[in-house]
């Protein structure tokens, strides 16, 4: 800490080129990332990685786990006592998988720091290391969204969305947001108008998100915004003034497109300039006009320019952070396949300028990771800088009354707490959760399904197993209260989406229904009951118990009661059996009614 401002380093990295050949890629890339992590020493490090898993998720996203052992087990990192690492892998969730990681690291030396709850609306003091991977659709303490497939209807939906987390340093309240846009996915489309289809449709999808942002219910806080833009440049004007004085041959496909074209000079009849599909080739001028003049193509780089009203960038000092090749001996050289361009950026929100410090000795740094090394197709861009306190509206913001999990020291995973020692042992993903098994490879589904032998796991004080005795008090307790329905409201239902959802009233349930399904239910539980019949699973899954309401007549009427234990809660949940009769309808879609003690 420099005069006690809190030092920021935001990191963005585009890491699918990593998954690919993580035996030799990841190494190198972890080298020069701790690298810059310990010269800065930031108190906060932030960051946001796209295609996590790579681009062949399928197969490779289980090399996930080893990327994120290695940062939670690095020496670099030991003094970052706090983490919270955010994970979106579930590629079975076609509509939801962005692909997306958020990972964030806490000093020691950071006394007061806490995240927000988007669907409790309050801020959640930080203590341990937690890890939250597979499907996180549930997870209250971010924001995630997909772009719509209506941003690029003739383009393949790929997984691009963001997710936004907020945070407070000593009452600085700010946004992080990690966002990845579409790309070029034709070189020879992109030259054809000026800005190109993709770039408009890139404009689409961030309006959108910015105005999301601006129009939603949260408070209006300084906002940082660091990811893969995908930003190009303008490719028809730079084209034109490549080939000024030279001659085009194009070369046409089966279909009759326009796959190649060639252009020579026509003094010496030289080709100076091949555009493909997938390929963008300035031959011999290749490096010389992106690597060692980058700095004539800045007039070209113009898609920041659509934001300037509500977004700032530092000068840009940097050659194009794409695509560089992924030969691991080669950290210099751009691969040939399309224009390079400075795809990584880090903007700010113009209110966000004014929590950072700069004067004449503390300026920011806005540069790239690994200049002279292979990190993959994508360089990793960091901004660094201090951060001003007490630039928050704390008054306005609930703070969270609850105590913090005793998780000081010790390691998170889905709500499964780990000794840190088993770390080497253990895989992150036999812990997550996934929308359709049946989408998983076979490899991955079978490594997922392998804990570490001898790894004990534990749970924070007060989430443990409900036993026998409890479960059959919670059921005549639920009883109780289900006997008074309607009398008692509704509570709301949560989903991992920021955006308020409003109950509509519920239709009037007559009690008999539950007298006569439910009716007896505590004589059964002392009479045929057994503790066989009640799964005590985790505290994240239902305890499942079977109340027989006409015991001399086998399983004939068994009714099925789910009594839910949450995380944090103290609240049981009771669902009512799914019946055309007990279901409501609200939006157009059914509900099933449940009530909350």
């Amino acid at each position: 800490m420099d005069g006690n401002y809190p030092r920021m380093l935001l990191v963005t990295a585009n890491v699918g080129s990593i998954f690919e050949d993580p035996d030799h890629m990841l190494k190198i890339w972890l080298r020069e990332f701790l690298k810059t992590v310990q010269h800065y020493q930031p108190g906060l490090l932030a960051l946001h990685c796209q295609e996590v898993g790579g681009k062949n998720y399928e197969d490779s996203m289980q090399h996930v786990n080893k990327f994120v052992k290695a940062m939670l087990s690095c020496e670099e990192l030991q003094k970052y006592d706090r983490a919270r690492v955010f994970l979106d892998e579930d590629f079975t969730a076609a509509d939801k998988f962005t692909a997306l990681g958020n990972l964030y690291f806490v000093h020691e030396s950071v006394e007061d720091i806490s995240i927000w709850d988007f669907v409790d609306c309050k801020f959640i003091p930080v203590v341990g290391r937690e890890v939250l991977s597979g499907n996180i659709e549930t997870v209250q303490i971010k924001e995630k969204a997909k772009f719509p497939q209506d941003f690029f209807p003739d383009f393949k939906w790929s997984r691009k969305g963001f997710i936004r987390t907020r945070w407070n340093i000593k009452n600085c309240i700010f946004d992080l947001v990690n966002i990845h846009l579409f790309h070029d996915a034709s070189n020879i489309i992109s030259m054809q108008t000026s800005p190109s289809q993709y770039s408009k449709n890139r404009k689409a999808a961030f309006i959108h998100t910015l105005k999301r942002f601006e129009e939603d219910q949260y408070d209006k806080v300084p906002q940082f915004i660091f990811g893969d833009f995908n930003f190009r440049l303008d490719s028809q004007a730079l084209v034109n003034e490549l080939t000024k004085k030279t001659t085009s041959n194009q070369t046409k496909g089966k279909k009759g497109q326009v796959n190649k074209i060639c252009y020579t000079e026509e003094v010496n009849n030289k080709v100076v300039l091949t555009v493909e599909t997938k390929g963008f080739d300035c031959h011999e001028k290749h490096s010389e006009i992106f690597l060692k003049k980058s700095k004539h193509l800045r007039k070209y780089d113009n898609e920041m320019i659509l934001y300037k009203d509500r977004l700032y960038e530092y000068e840009i000092n940097f050659p194009p952070s794409y695509p560089f090749s992924e030969d691991v001996s080669d950290g210099l050289s751009y691969m040939k396949t399309r224009c390079p361009s400075w795809c990584d950026r880090l903007l700010l929100s113009h209110s966000a300028k004014n929590i950072i410090v700069q004067n004449d000795t503390v300026v920011p740094k806005y540069d790239t990771i690994g200049k002279d090394s292979c990190m993959g197709d994508h360089k990793p861009v960091f901004l660094f800088f201090h951060l001003k306190k007490s630039q928050g509206n704390l008054e306005d913001s609930v703070v969270s009354s609850q105590s913090p999990l005793p998780l000081a020291k010790s390691l998170s995973i889905n709500g499964n707490i780990i000794d840190p020692i088993d770390l080497e042992d253990i895989n992150i993903h036999d812990f997550a959760q996934f929308e359709s098994e049946h989408g998983l490879s076979p490899d991955f589904k079978a490594s997922i399904r392998k804990r570490g032998s001898g790894i004990e796991l534990t749970r924070p004080k007060g989430d443990r197993k409900m036993s026998f005795v409890e479960a059959a008090k919670h059921v005549q307790k639920v009883r109780s209260v289900l006997l008074r329905w309607p009398n008692r409201p509704r509570s709301r239902h949560h989903s991992s989406s920021s955006e308020d959802m409003k109950d509509s009233d519920s239709d009037e349930i007559k009690s008999n229904y539950y007298n006569n399904n439910i009716a007896n239910s505590e004589d059964c539980l002392s009479a045929n009951t057994t503790e066989s019949d009640v799964s005590e699973s985790p505290s994240n899954s239902p305890i499942k118990l079977q109340i027989n309401t006409n015991p001399g007549i086998g399983n004939t009427n068994t009714k099925h009661v789910s009594i839910e234990t949450a995380e944090h809660d103290e609240h049981v949940s009771l669902v009512k059996p799914r019946t055309e009769n007990s279901t409501q309808k609200k939006d157009g879609k059914r509900h099933c009614p449940c009530v909350v003690l």
